[in-house]
């Protein structure tokens, strides 16, 4: 049966798709948005979408169309959210973009965001945000703000849910990320719960 996997959050979606379809390269491969993506170089995958020459960002495909091609391939990569590469995000109603035939939703959080004000320098759609966590503008992000974040990152999520917290690399960010990973643990609510480094190709399951 192909994997159909939807790839959402903040800090690092694109790096996450790449090296995915580096280790499968034996697979035939797609790499498609469902929002807008910027066209990785990858040589062993097909990446498809709608150019945008003003931007240079792959734009969606038309839905009916995508949902033809997923069939063709042994595993599809959607970019399925977009965060202007800010490391928190508050989603809006209809975000992330999630298709129905997904067989699995992969969640990225940044371990760095731990602590950082919570402001527009930091957080894309920062009024949602704000209301999500419960945070004032300005005030420190606190590991129950991530949580909460990463739960409404999830809310459209179809098929097998994954969390990775990213940029966990020095023995400070490890242990905030085990401590994190630990409380979502509780819920059952992940099928599997990872952090590590995707630029060093580091994963570790709780």
């Amino acid at each position: 049966m192909p994997i159909v996997a939807a790839v959402i959050g903040c800090g690092g979606k694109t790096s996450l798709i790449k090296k995915t379809a580096a280790y499968y390269k034996h697979k035939k491969i797609l790499i498609s948005p469902t929002t807008k993506m910027y066209p990785p170089e990858i040589k062993n995958a097909d990446c498809r979408g709608i150019l945008n020459p003003n931007t240079g960002k792959l734009e969606a495909l038309p839905p009916d169309e995508l949902a033809k091609l997923v069939s063709q391939y042994d595993l599809t990569l959607l970019e399925a959210d977009g965060s202007r590469s800010l490391p928190c995000k508050g989603w809006k109603e209809n975000e992330p973009v999630i298709p129905s035939y997904c067989t699995h939703t992969i969640g990225l959080a940044s371990i760095n965001a731990l602590g950082k004000a919570a402001d527009s320098k930091t957080v894309h759609n920062l009024a949602q945000f704000l209301a999500i966590t419960g945070l004032q503008e300005g005030e420190a992000i606190s590991q129950k703000a991530l949580q909460k974040m990463i739960y409404e990152m999830f809310k459209n999520s179809v098929g097998e849910r994954i969390i990775f917290i990213n940029q966990a690399e020095s023995q400070e960010s490890i242990k905030a990320a085990q401590e994190l990973l630990l409380e979502l643990k509780k819920t059952e609510f992940f099928a599997k719960l990872l952090y590590g480094s995707i630029n060093n190709e580091i994963y570790q399951e709780v």
